[in-house]
C-alpha cells in the first residue's frame, strides 16, 4: 500500500493550494518576497505545479504511473532547492529552503519504495 506516496500527494496538493492562494506564504521564508508581479507569477506557477503533482500521487495507480509522480515530485523538489538556494538573500535562507526541498525530496525517494512495479 503506497500510503507514504499519498500522504505525500496530500501535503503537496495543501502547500500548492496554499502557495497559489497566498504566494508570500512560503516565499517570505525564503526572503523571496515583494512586489514583483514576476516574483508572483513565480510562485503562482509552483503552486500550480504542487497542485498537480499533489494529485497525480494521490489518484495514480499503484505501479509505473505512480512511481513517474513520484519520479516528477523528486526532480521538482531538487530544482526547487536549487532555484531557492541560489536566490535566497543570504546563506541561512539560503539553507533552510534548500534543507527543506532536499529533506521533502528524500522523502519521496523514500516512497519509491511502495509504489508498486
Amino acid at each position: 500500500m503506497p500510503f507514504l506516496s499519498r500522504a505525500l500527494g496530500a501535503a503537496t496538493l495543501s502547500f500548492g493550494v496554499l502557495e497559489f492562494a497566498k504566494p508570500d506564504v512560503w516565499a517570505k521564508p525564503a526572503g523571496l518576497v515583494g512586489p514583483s508581479p514576476a516574483m508572483r507569477t513565480w510562485h503562482h506557477t509552483l503552486g500550480a505545479r504542487d497542485i498537480t503533482s499533489g494529485l497525480a500521487l494521490l489518484l495514480a495507480p499503484a505501479g509505473p504511473a505512480l512511481r513517474a509522480a513520484t519520479l516528477f515530485r523528486i526532480v521538482s523538489d531538487l530544482t526547487d532547492a536549487l532555484a531557492f538556494g541560489i536566490n535566497a538573500p543570504d546563506a541561512a535562507r539560503k539553507g533552510k529552503a534548500a534543507g527543506a526541498a532536499v529533506g521533502y525530496a528524500a522523502l519521496n525517494a523514500l516512497s519509491l519504495r511502495w509504489t508498486g512495479r
